[in-house]
C-alpha cells in the first residue's frame, strides 16, 4: 500500500525561546531538512506538513522548491491535536509515517527499517535501549531505582496503518485524551501492538539549545566537514 508521511511542526517554541521547526541547522531550516528525508525516500508518497496557522504561508515557500505537491495544515493546540489534523488530510488507507520536524538528522535507513518492522502489529517505532541509571523521585528524594533492562527510549518516525492510529486518535479525543506525546501510546491503551526497531542515536530531538549545538556537531561528523 501506499505510504504517507506527516511531519508535525505545530510548536510554539515556548522552551527555547522561538520556533524550533523554522531554526537552521547548518544553514537548512529544521523543518526543510526533516520534510527533505522523506520526500527522497523512494516508499514515501504523499507528504503532509502541519504548522502554526500563522506559518502557513512561511512554510510554503520554505519547501515549494523540496515539494511542490506539499499539503500545509493547520496545527492545533498541543501535538496530539497537530497530529490528528494532519492525519486527517492523508488520503487514502495505507501506512503513515508520523515525524517530528525538530528531528531534522533522520535518515532513509531509519525510515526503511521502520516500515519493514510493522508486520503484523498495529504500529512500529524506532527506540534506543536506556543506558543510564534511571531514578524515580519525590521532590529532591530518591524513591527507588527503576530497573533499566526493559526500558527504550522512543523516537519518531512511528509506523502505523492510517485507519488504526487515526481511529486511536479519534477515540482518544471522545475520552478526554488531549496531551499524549506520542502516537504509539494511543493504541497501546486500547490494547494494540507496538513493535520497536532499533533507533538511531544521531536521530535526536531539538529541545533545548545545547541540542541544536550536538546536532551541529552530529552533522559536521556525517558530512566530513570536522
Amino acid at each position: 500500500m501506499a505510504v504517507s508521511a506527516v511531519i508535525v511542526a505545530g510548536g510554539s517554541g515556548t522552551r527555547f525561546g522561538l520556533k524550533k521547526q523554522f531554526i537552521t541547522l547548518g544553514g537548512v531550516p529544521l523543518i526543510r531538512r526533516a520534510v527533505e528525508s522523506f520526500v527522497s525516500h523512494p516508499e514515501v508518497g504523499t507528504i503532509v506538513v502541519v504548522v502554526p496557522r500563522e506559518d502557513m504561508d512561511l512554510t510554503g515557500r520554505l519547501l515549494s522548491e523540496v515539494c511542490p505537491a506539499l499539503h500545509i495544515v493547520q496545527g492545533g493546540r498541543t501535538r496530539q491535536e497537530s497530529v490528528y489534523n494532519g492525519l486527517k488530510n492523508v488520503p487514502g488507507a495505507g501506512t503513515v509515517l508520523i515525524h517530528d520536524a525538530v528531528r531534522p538528522l533522520v535518515t532513509g535507513e531509519l525510515i526503511s527499517r521502520v516500515l519493514a518492522g510493522i508486520g503484523d502489529a498495529d504500529g512500529c517505532i524506532p527506540a534506543l535501549a536506556v543506558s543510564s541509571t534511571i531514578k524515580e523521585v519525590d521532590g529532591e528524594m530518591v524513591k527507588r531505582t527503576v530497573p533499566r533492562s526493559n526500558l527504550f527510549e522512543a523516537q519518531t518516525p512511528q509506523a502505523f496503518g492510517l485507519p488504526r492510529i487515526l481511529g486511536a486518535h479519534t477515540r482518544a479525543r471522545q475520552r478526554g485524551v488531549l496531551d499524549a506525546t506520542d502516537d504509539g501510546v494511543l493504541i497501546e491503551n486500547e490494547g494494540g501492538t507496538i513493535r520497536i526497531v532499533q533507533g538511531d542515536p544521531y536521530n535526536i530531538k531539538i529541545t533545548l539549545r545545547k541540542d541544536l549545538e550536538l546536532a551541529e556537531a552530529m552533522l559536521a561528523c556525517r558530512t566530513g566537514s570536522v
